[in-house]
């Protein structure tokens, strides 16, 4: 189903209830007909779904409510990944000399939306991280317990992948990325392939075979510092879409703020097997991103941002721990927790 491009998408889920039992004539009960319980009303609903049907018709207890009906519709759309998303019309038939009714489903052609099942906290993640990497924006995921926020939190830790790219999340529990205004699919799809080919080639220029992780990181923050120019001239409440804010443009174009350097520094990372992520918080009283690192069994931070004095790296900010950090780096930790980094690894190599 084709999602509609803004950051929250509300589809309407509508079932229009035509009756209750005084407003159709009523009908004689089918005695040939079984009256079916709400495990077996889902069970046909389940395979109404399946087989494409829009119209399903039963004999159950009169006194079975809609939302009853609805929950078992739900339920059989979701056994066959659909979820309910259009409208949906009902009709209920009853005789007085019955405790049974006919009911009448009307699905119509948009009643339900495809979904990926998402069915633990792991592997929402490895899905969030797949999804950007692949720019896999027509996937409707779901979850019994949402996800949402982890799909949202992965794009902040992965700015590397976020050429105007959206979080949506629909009011029937469906989420996922979409492409925003800012881009059309060409020039988003071109940007990512020159970032990731120019990532390429400043990590075999600057990162050799044989360095540790604290040597890579430091031989990829010596590299952003000495050819890219932080850009003074983008408001970082700017909401519309810049290079400035992407590794395209602190690779390429060699001018970025402080979230194209972090998605820069993570770009190349992951071409010489360094994982790396990207913190977003303040710093000295202004919205700022900065990255955060694994080497060996040691967790560290460095921010290419404070330490860019011109060609000549400083180190104050580069390979330091979290005490260090947070002296001028404030940040949720919850957002950014430690073990969110070996995600990184299905971020590599495009």
């Amino acid at each position: 189903m084709k999602v509609k491009n803004r950051l929250f998408i509300v589809l309407a889920c509508f079932l229009l209830f035509f009756a209750g039992s005084a407003c159709y004539p009523p009908v004689q009960a089918d005695a040939a007909s079984q009256s079916l319980n709400l495990e077996q009303i889902q069970q046909k609903f389940a395979s109404a779904v399946k087989n494409g049907k829009h119209s399903v018709s039963f004999t159950a207890p009169a006194n079975l409510t809609t939302a009853q009906i609805r929950y078992a519709l739900e339920q059989g759309a979701k056994s066959q990944n659909r979820l309910l998303a259009g409208s949906v019309q009902f009709r209920k038939q009853t005789n007085s000399a019955s405790a049974d009714a006919k009911y009448t489903i009307e699905l119509s052609d948009d009643a339900f939306m495809k979904i990926t099942r998402l069915k633990s906290e792991a592997a929402a993640k490895k899905a969030a991280a797949k999804a950007l990497k692949n720019r896999k924006y027509s996937t409707n995921y779901y979850s019994d317990t949402s996800y949402y926020n982890i799909f949202v939190r992965m794009l902040k830790q992965h700015p590397e992948y976020n050429y105007n790219t959206v979080i949506w999340k629909n009011s029937n529990g469906a989420y996922g990325y979409h492409r925003g205004d800012g881009l059309s699919k060409k020039q988003q799809e071109e940007k990512q392939k020159a970032a990731d080919k120019a990532a390429a080639a400043a990590a075999s220029a600057c990162v050799s075979s044989g360095m540790s992780a604290k040597e890579k990181a430091k031989a990829i923050h010596d590299y952003l510092i000495k050819n890219c120019a932080y850009d003074d001239s983008i408001s970082l409440a700017d909401k519309k879409y810049n290079d400035a804010f992407t590794a395209y443009g602190a690779l390429v174009n060699g001018s970025a703020v402080c979230q194209g350097y972090a998605a820069a520094f993570n770009l190349m990372a992951s071409k010489c097997g360094l994982q790396s992520m990207t913190v977003c918080g303040t710093s000295r009283g202004v919205a700022h991103a900065w990255t955060y690192i694994k080497s060996g069994d040691k967790y560290r931070y460095l921010d290419c941002t404070w330490d860019d004095a011109g060609k000549k790296p400083s180190y104050e900010y580069f390979y330091v721990d979290e005490q260090k950090m947070r002296q001028e780096h404030v940040w949720n930790a919850l957002d950014f927790p430690a073990g969110d980094i070996k995600y990184a690894k299905y971020l590599a190599k495009l």
